[in-house]
């Protein structure tokens, strides 16, 4: 057909694409984005409300996790000891008065010294010139370690396998270390702070008669060098905290079967430190409310 004519002209016209199938890339980019980003703030968080202490055994964790920690405290990051308030700076407190309650004096603010480090340097410098004096008995205790803590100051009595504590198995006590304990007492009133006693283990399996564990054993040797300061003086309102805290935090990290594991430890407590305990106990053991606040049914409940 002649072009001009009035026959019909089919005309093809072929579409190029000029993009292809970008495919799910840009998914997973953004996915790994929002997972740093994430990190990068839970690594800030964990920054503005660790203690200078948690700072430092984290620190360690990532210089030697499989090891010692440089910074001095244990390589797993995590505490799982059990140790009440054991970080004093940069916490929360939210522990505030309701609204038209009286600031009563009642046993929280009569016990204690003082907040601050200095009460807790006072303290040790004090038992240290005690001790020194008695020097018939408490000086040639080699295996008493006098120690500031952020709780106050704890006075730790290790074991000897030639001279221990306890009988074997047993809360029993020697009776060097009553006359020890017994001398420590008088001491322990010069001040008013508060007091606890942890008991401790090693890490050696142990069955006693009438299934006693190691757990049943530190708590009772905890409660036995109660009953001896109490005989020596010491008032029972000044007893914070008595726990059995088994083998759960050694002495001697590397060797967790070591006789100075068994151990005794008496802390004085400082204000701040008494007034965090007895904030977190209550929380996390008294009473959160009464019954009647809650409208409970079967029908909500299962």
């Amino acid at each position: 057909m002649a072009l001009g004519s009035n026959g019909l002209v089919i005309r093809r016209v072929k579409k190029i694409k000029k993009g292809g199938h970008h495919g799910g890339a840009w998914k997973i980019a953004l996915a790994d984005f929002a997972l740093a980003m994430m990190a990068f703030f839970l690594v800030l968080w964990i920054m503005s409300v660790a203690s200078p202490e948690e700072l430092k055994s984290i620190e360690g964790y990532f210089q030697d996790p499989m090891g010692a920690s440089t910074a001095g405290y244990s390589a797993n990051p995590i505490d799982l000891g059990g140790s009440p308030a054991k970080s004093t700076e940069k916490k929360l407190d939210l522990q505030l008065p309701e609204a038209g309650s009286t600031d009563m004096q009642s046993r929280d603010k009569l016990l204690g010294n003082g907040p601050d480090s200095a009460e807790s340097k006072s303290i040790n410098n004090m038992l240290r010139e005690e001790m020194s004096k008695m020097n018939t008995l408490l000086s040639q205790q080699k295996n008493m370690r006098i120690e500031i803590t952020p709780l106050g100051v704890r006075i730790t009595l290790l074991d000897d396998p030639n001279k221990p504590m306890f009988e074997r198995g047993s809360a029993r006590m020697m009776p060097d270390i009553e006359n020890t304990l017994l001398s420590m007492a008088p001491i322990f009133n010069r001040v008013t702070n508060p007091i606890v006693i942890t008991g401790h283990t090693d890490s050696s399996k142990f069955g006693g008669a009438g299934r006693i564990d190691n757990w049943d054993l530190s708590a009772l040797r905890a409660n036995a060098a109660r009953h001896i300061l109490e005989e020596g003086g010491v008032e029972d309102k000044r007893i914070a905290q008595v726990i059995g805290l088994s083998d759960t935090i050694p002495y001697n990290r590397f060797d967790t079967d070591s006789a100075e594991n068994r151990r005794i430890s008496i802390t004085l407590l400082t204000d701040d430190a008494y007034k965090k305990l007895l904030d977190q106990n209550r929380s996390n053991f008294g009473n959160p409310g009464q019954q009647s606040d809650f409208k409970l049914t079967p029908e909500t409940v299962f």
